[in-house]
């Protein structure tokens, strides 16, 4: 998530035979953007609070669009600076300047990490396995969850479309979003937030609805859905049926 973001009010000039990019922000920032090889260079002209907010969007940015290195699993991403320098511009002709001008310079770099799975994992895990070898940026705040243990907040759209499903519906009073092996249940709604947690065939073989071995609030309808924030996450240590013989099956 963005901590902080940039007017979206702006000129901006693309030059494409220079790789250059030009911007000029609502509250006077200019913004000068230049590809140099394997180098993106950002100079900006404005405010600290400004310079600050730029500088932390596109560290989150460098971070969060970065392939990761590891097969599988998730790797944390952590932005840094190094090789900072400040130099004061101010000359004595200018000194009645209510605030002095100054050049900050400053390289970001990343450094990555992959997050250890070893042992029983933490309970909110389970989307893990929604996803191959995910980027996850460290180091940056995220909307606040009023419960502990819980797992990753996203949008509707995006856990409908990592499941293979489109839409979501009611099976014997519960809620769920299946797909063809994977599947999401609704388990319980806490203020806000409304909690899945997520279930799939390794064989890819098709899941059933029944497929779970745990309870669930009844107190969930899809009414819900289009006011919840919703976090896929719930507890590492349910039983995992699917695809077994011993299970009962609905298609």
């Amino acid at each position: 998530m963005l901590p902080v973001s940039i007017p979206c009010a702006c000129l901006l000039i693309m030059i494409p035979s220079k790789s250059v990019f030009l911007a000029n922000l609502p509250d006077g920032t200019e913004i000068d953007l230049r590809i140099n090889g394997s180098k993106f260079i950002v100079t900006t002209v404005g405010t600290v609070d400004s310079l600050t907010e730029i500088g932390q969007q596109f560290a989150w940015l460098g971070a969060a669009l970065r392939s990761s290195p590891f097969e599988a699993g998730v790797a944390t991403c952590s932005p840094f600076l190094r090789n900072t320098r400040l130099e004061n511009t101010s000359s004595p002709a200018l000194a009645f300047e209510p605030r002095p001008l100054a050049e900050i310079f400053c390289v970001i770099n990343f450094e990555m990490n992959s997050l250890s799975t070893n042992g029983e994992g933490p309970p909110g895990q389970c989307w893990h396995n929604m996803l191959r070898n995910p980027v996850m940026v460290s180091g940056y705040p995220t909307l606040t969850k009023h419960e502990r243990g819980l797992g990753l907040e996203m949008p509707l759209n995006i856990i409908a479309g990592l499941a293979g499903s489109e839409r979501a519906n009611e099976f014997c009073g519960k809620v769920f979003i299946k797909g063809f092996s994977t599947m999401l249940i609704a388990t319980k709604i806490t203020r806000d937030l409304l909690i899945w947690h997520y279930l799939y065939n390794k064989d890819g073989e098709r899941i059933s609805y029944l497929d779970h071995t745990f309870k669930v609030a009844d107190d969930i309808s899809l009414l819900q859905l289009d006011t919840a924030r919703h976090v896929v996450g719930w507890c590492s240590d349910s039983m995992y049926y699917a695809g077994k013989c011993c299970s009962p099956r609905f298609r």
